[in-house]
């Protein structure tokens, strides 16, 4: 099995959560209304209503946010084998 790359995974990632964010974004611009754009500012702290620095800020933190994830993620994928390898297997019971 081979390794999962962290930049790949990264870029990826981090493409995902900014497409995520500005699909959010254009949401909120179309329907100021719905209750779920309150989360924007909950998981961007200092978050405002939609301006371009907020905007910026958004996309910049989404790319943050979604490189951390992949590098918790890769870190896990990547020493699991390893882990299982140490584990020692048992021999099962066989009934005559």
């Amino acid at each position: 099995m081979t390794n999962l790359p962290y930049a790949r995974t990264m870029f990826a990632t981090c493409m995902l959560f900014q497409v995520v964010y500005a699909l959010c974004v254009l949401l909120w611009l179309a329907f100021p209304e719905l209750k779920g754009h309150e989360l924007l500012p909950t998981v961007f702290p200092g978050f405002k209503m939609i301006t371009v620095g907020s905007f910026i800020y958004g996309l910049v933190a989404s790319m943050i946010y979604g490189w951390i994830v992949a590098i918790v993620f890769v870190f896990f994928f990547n020493l699991w084998p390893q882990l299982i390898a140490t584990v020692p297997r048992q021999r099962g019971i066989r009934a005559n």
